[in-house]
């Protein structure tokens, strides 16, 4: 029990070491990057759930076609699994369209996931407004939904006012606030594979041919616009409006590394001939996949201490080292021996054989910056016997040192005093008695 304690003591005095240290992330090399022509932009990197670069990123701007986003966000909440679900094509719903569209038939039948591909890949506003009847009887009504799901993940500065994107000076955004919406739609199973299609072939139905349509992405597909593909891209939205220019908001992964990022640039421009969402974009995703990597700040074989050991004949001490390799997710350019700190704490400022080979004995925790980066436990490196003579020795001087002993010591004196005490009364007593006699015969005499 008090060794359990002792451990919960020392993890707690490691990490009461480090929490003060927690208040700002460490710098970086973001100050290496920089992006050009364009409102705001946002860079996020999934698997440790990270913005690495920020651009005027809590900026209102237009959102543009991003906004599909969350119409897709929206749609999969509602329909959940059942995207084979058959949607009848209407008046009203066509007669709401403007901008991009693959021109659905009044009565067609198509089903909600034919519509959301061809939304999310040919930013058709025609699928978007057809989903939003289907969900919820009409676009005002989708809307509402679309505003409570933006409230409900926390993006305070965004305000939708239709389904497809089309310029409305009343719905605005931020490029902190986009990114919200994506990685929520990330996170849904299915939809990022959409998004990565180069183009969706969509079969035939009640009232069309087969249809193909590509996608608008200029990182994914070169067929709307060309030089800007690139090929660890997977997926997202890209769109355009006169007033709110052009917008993106774009994952790619490496392979390599397994890091998957989120790049999102909005009110991008087009000058010196070039299209600066994609440019940025592009920028934002070599930098992060060249600046930072998964890196190791504690190994198996790094000794860091050495902690004494009691009741053995053949060593004085057992050394410590982690008990796992620990990679982090840092800077490339950052110098681990000079940049990061280690602190520990062992359960037992000595040892008592017999000790196992990885037994744990201790943590240690690693800052770097003001940011604690990793935990570790601490095992021992081999094996030490007891020495049964000194382990009996031990027992003996335990013996001495225990309550028991001392109370019996007490005991033992006391008693002896008892005893002591006792006999000197008896015989005190017997000599009386026999002065008495002695007088007795005297007088007789």
């Amino acid at each position: 029990m008090k060794k359990n304690l002792k451990r919960a003591f020392a993890a707690a005095a490691a990490l009461l070491f480090v929490l003060p240290l927690l208040a700002a992330l460490p710098a970086s090399a973001a100050d290496t990057l920089t992006v050009e022509n364009c409102t705001s932009a946002y860079l996020y990197n999934f698997e440790n759930d990270r913005a690495l670069f920020e651009y005027r990123a809590n900026e209102r701007a237009f959102p543009a076609s991003t906004v599909k986003l969350m119409t897709a966000l929206v749609v999969c909440d509602a329909f959940g699994d059942a995207l084979d679900t058959p949607v009848t094509v209407t008046w009203d719903m066509l007669s709401e369209v403007a901008g991009n569209s693959v021109e659905f038939f009044e009565g067609e039948v198509v089903t909600v996931r034919q519509l959301l591909n061809c939304m999310l890949v040919n930013s058709a506003n025609d699928a978007a407004i057809i989903l939003a009847y289907a969900v919820a009887g009409s676009t005002s009504a989708f809307v509402a939904r679309m505003n409570e799901k933006a409230e409900a993940l926390g993006m305070a500065n965004t305000t939708y006012t239709n389904c497809t994107g089309m310029h409305d000076p009343k719905m605005i955004t931020t490029a902190a606030d986009t990114a919200r919406a994506a990685k929520a739609l990330y996170a849904i199973p299915g939809v990022i594979d959409i998004t990565s299609q180069q183009k969706y072939v969509m079969p035939a139905t009640n009232m069309s041919a087969e249809r193909v349509v590509f996608n608008r992405n200029g990182l994914i597909s070169k067929y709307y616009t060309t030089g800007y593909y690139y090929p660890a891209a997977i997926g997202m939205n890209a769109g355009a409006t006169e007033q709110g220019g052009y917008s993106l908001c774009a994952a790619a992964r490496e392979e390599d590394t397994g890091l998957t990022y989120l790049a999102v640039v909005l009110g991008g421009l087009e000058s010196d001939g070039k299209l600066w969402h994609y440019e940025n974009g592009r920028r934002m995703f070599d930098w992060a996949f060249s600046a930072y990597s998964y890196r190791p700040v504690l190994s198996t074989t790094q000794v860091i201490c050495e902690i004494p050991v009691r009741l053995s004949s053949t060593v004085d001490y057992v050394t410590l080292v982690p008990k796992e390799t620990v990679t982090v997710y840092l800077p490339v350019a950052m110098d681990i021996d000079k940049e990061v700190i280690y602190s520990y704490n062992t359960f037992e400022d000595e040892m008592d054989a017999p000790i196992e080979a990885g037994e744990e004995a201790g943590v240690i925790t690693v800052v770097y910056g003001d940011e604690i980066i990793g935990t570790c436990p601490l095992v021992t490196t081999v094996s030490v016997t007891r020495s049964e003579f000194l382990y009996f020795l031990k027992q003996i001087e335990s013996f001495t040192k225990s309550r028991f002993f001392f109370g019996t010591v007490i005991a033992v004196v006391v008693l002896t005093l008892i005893y002591v005490f006792a006999q000197a009364a008896f015989r005190e007593k017997r000599i009386r008695k026999m002065s008495g006699r002695g007088m007795d015969r005297r007088r007789q005499r």
